[in-house]
């Protein structure tokens, strides 16, 4: 058992893992939408103006977040031995701990983080994002990368096979929809009123294929992972999962509203504010969904 204060500080690094997959992914997954891409025409040129600084933005955001991802990933094993060994912070350069996390499935978390930041640092860096196949399939891969390092250690490890591409495509999904919620806020502030409308009908319909995918696939593994029902009341790791279900359900609901309301009301006023502020309250949500997923492997284990 950890002591309380490895607890928090592997808590606080889960956290802002999640935060850096999600992020990274979130940008780069915007920037393949037809409306970030399009030329404008040259009475609009004010309107290309801030499209392009826009992406540049997405870009270093994109940058900014791999760093922060794989400063996080070379932490994790020294964070683990650290725990394990329990002697401080001198204990995070225990040989012994640090061999022994070393050879396990950790080793192999560590490396899909690291290649899948990599692979997105590359790509927001030095390719020309006009190839949109090459650009397509290089966030792609990372983005598989990292979402496929989850399956390797956690409260989800037991599972295999079919069940480890199930929860992949989860996180996949979690990541897309919660790391385009910044930029989507931004872009009500640094977009133009036509563009930022375009962007808004893009992402909303893509986003229900990211939902039904998010909802199918959490739907099988949880099933998977609970011995019945009753035990999401129950169990401490079934009550934290209720409440995660709860938190996405309020996620749901405000997207709907986004798209079936808010999006069709920029349509006609051409007034981005109330979008925003609807948008910014889906942030502070989606934190409290990834506080409670950083949980799981932390503070309550399946196995309580």
């Amino acid at each position: 058992m950890f002591s309380d204060a490895w607890v928090l500080a592997l808590f606080a690094h889960k956290l802002l893992s999640y935060l850096a997959v999600s992020g990274s992914i979130g940008a780069a997954f915007l920037l393949q939408l037809p409306a970030l891409a399009q030329r404008q025409s040259k009475p609009q040129i004010q309107q290309q103006s801030d499209n392009l600084a826009f992406r540049q933005w997405l870009k270093r955001l994109v940058l900014g977040w791999s760093a922060v991802g794989m400063l996080l990933a070379l932490l994790y094993l020294p964070l683990q031995a650290g725990a394990l060994a329990e002697a401080g912070i001198a204990g995070m350069a225990d040989s012994l701990m640090l061999q022994m996390v070393w050879q396990s499935a950790m080793r192999t978390q560590l490396l899909l983080l690291l290649c899948g930041f990599a692979t997105l640092s590359l790509w927001a860096w030095r390719v020309k994002h006009s190839n949109k196949v090459v650009s397509i399939t290089l966030v792609s891969i990372a983005a598989l990368l990292l979402a496929g390092s989850f399956s390797q250690t956690g409260h989800v490890a037991s599972l295999t096979g079919l069940w480890q591409l199930l929860l992949t495509l989860h996180v996949l999904a979690i990541a897309a929809w919660v790391g385009s919620l910044l930029p989507l806020w931004q872009s009500c502030y640094r977009l133009a009123p036509d563009r930022l409308l375009a962007l808004m009908q893009q992402f909303g319909r893509v986003a229900v294929i990211v939902v039904l995918v998010l909802i199918s696939c959490g739907v099988l593994i949880l099933l998977q992972l609970l011995d019945s029902p009753a035990a999401l009341f129950v169990t401490d790791y079934g009550r934290l999962m209720l409440l995660k279900l709860m938190l996405v359900a309020a996620m749901l609901l405000l997207a709907a509203w986004h798209k079936f309301n808010l999006v069709k009301a920029l349509a006609q006023h051409q007034n981005s504010r109330l979008l925003a502020r609807s948008i910014f309250i889906e942030m502070l949500l989606a934190l409290l969904v990834l506080v409670t997923c950083s949980s799981f492997t932390t503070v309550v284990g399946l196995a309580r």
